[in-house]
């Protein structure tokens, strides 16, 4: 399968915001007894995102990525980590439906930590347990199982605990 991960323009904005109410679908299935978020069916039939408008702010990377040329999700990073020595955030990282379980998710990941030597930190919410296993399943091989999982207290929107996962890209 030919995979394309392409920086994302300003005008792509709209784009990934439309992508983003599909993961919050996804994340629905998983988390979606989760206290911390609302994570109720809207009565317009459209689930309501996070603002990816940020990632377009300094010290972001915003990408789109296609698979055999057509849309297949995105991902975003920054560089705001909940430890002060994290080079590398994965904010937010979405494979649509379509190519989940292809290997898009996998190979996306690990160019993108080429891409970005440094210290990561990807972080996950507790229910979230497809993607706990995902990550974890695809940082152990990547770092050959020289990673840390910890788990840290959020304040924002209220205090909650989420899982994160440490390693090194200098490759």
């Amino acid at each position: 399968m030919k995979i394309n991960i392409i920086p994302a323009a300003r005008e792509l904005i709209p784009v990934i915001q439309n992508m983003a109410r599909f993961y919050a679908y996804d994340l629905s299935k998983s988390c979606g007894f989760y206290a911390l978020f609302d994570w109720s069916f809207p009565e317009n039939g459209l689930y309501e995102a996070l603002d990816v408008s940020k990632y377009w702010e300094p010290n972001c990377y915003p990408f789109i990525i296609h698979a055999n040329d057509e849309l297949a999700g995105f991902a975003l990073i920054n560089k705001t980590g909940r430890l002060p020595e994290t080079d590398w955030n994965m904010g937010e990282f979405f494979v649509v439906g379509k190519f989940q379980g292809k290997g898009v998710g996998k190979q996306v990941a690990f160019e993108l930590f080429n891409k970005f030597p440094g210290q990561w930190e990807v972080m996950q919410m507790p229910p979230n347990v497809p993607a706990i296993k995902f990550w974890k399943k695809i940082i152990a091989e990547y770092s050959n199982n020289q990673y840390t999982e910890t788990t840290v207290t959020v304040n924002e929107p209220r205090p909650h605990s989420n899982n994160i996962i440490r390693f090194s890209s200098l490759k």
